[in-house]
């Protein structure tokens, strides 16, 4: 894996950024994470290989319950191709695509919760410097429009808890994704518990609902590996 600069204090993601390759994960075997982490390693790593996706960011929250309604591991792919629809495709339809890993064994300790593909909508970020990223809060919800999410973002990025927001639209995925897509970045010391810190100085939207709210902290360079500062790593799309 490759980590993120530590010292970059600008939002972490490419510029050319046209959306995200969104993925939630549990281990089918969590006495056996080592194995997990080696599998994932391998095939994140010729993941970003075609170009179409240009990075690969892993996160977990270990008190999950490891269901599909409370998983484990998230990972954020950049998208950098101009047509977002495409990428994935493309990415596994490309002759670098690692077919041979899935006769691997331990392909099977991957348990998928959610695949899917995200239009970048807009972002936000709070002005000022901001320190390495540290976990982000993710909300897939249906339900209300663009202006809501626009707003409520710019609610949250004003109370400091988080530094960058941005929002999604579903392009297409497996199984039943939410429409929207929104990630909130943070550099906090304790991003598990940023945002339900965020939910006391703000109002919820009623339009909009929630399929899934839930904080990550940033994991590398593998899942059930300890991470430093702006470390990176990935979860696999099998």
């Amino acid at each position: 894996m490759h980590p993120q600069n530590a010292e970059r204090n600008t939002a972490m993601h490419p510029g050319r950024r046209t959306g995200v390759r969104f993925v939630l994960t549990n281990p089918s075997d969590p006495s056996r994470l080592n194995e997990f982490t080696d599998w994932y390693d391998t095939y994140s790593a010729a993941l970003t290989v075609p170009g179409y996706l240009a990075s690969d960011v892993h996160f977990e929250n270990p008190g999950a319950s490891g269901e599909p309604s409370s998983p484990r591991y998230a990972t954020v792919y950049d998208i950098v191709a101009p047509d977002p629809a495409t990428a994935w495709p493309d990415t596994e339809h490309s002759p670098a695509y690692p077919t041979q890993l899935f006769s691997d064994p331990r392909a099977k300790l991957v348990s998928p919760a959610l695949r899917a593909s995200y239009a970048l909508v807009g972002s936000q970020l709070q002005p000022g410097q901001h320190g390495p990223l540290t976990g982000i809060h993710v909300i897939l919800s249906n339900g209300g429009g663009d202006t809501e999410r626009q707003q409520r973002e710019a609610q949250i990025l004003q109370t400091g808890w988080f530094y960058s927001a941005a929002r999604f639209r579903l392009i297409e995925g497996s199984p039943e994704p939410a429409e929207w897509l929104e990630v909130f970045e943070t550099d906090n010391p304790d991003p598990l518990h940023a945002y339900s810190r965020v939910t006391s100085h703000t109002r919820p939207v009623p339009q909009i609902q929630p399929q899934l709210s839930q904080s990550f902290r940033l994991a590398g360079p593998g899942p059930g590996r300890p991470a430093g500062p702006g470390g990176s790593g990935a979860a696999p799309d099998a």
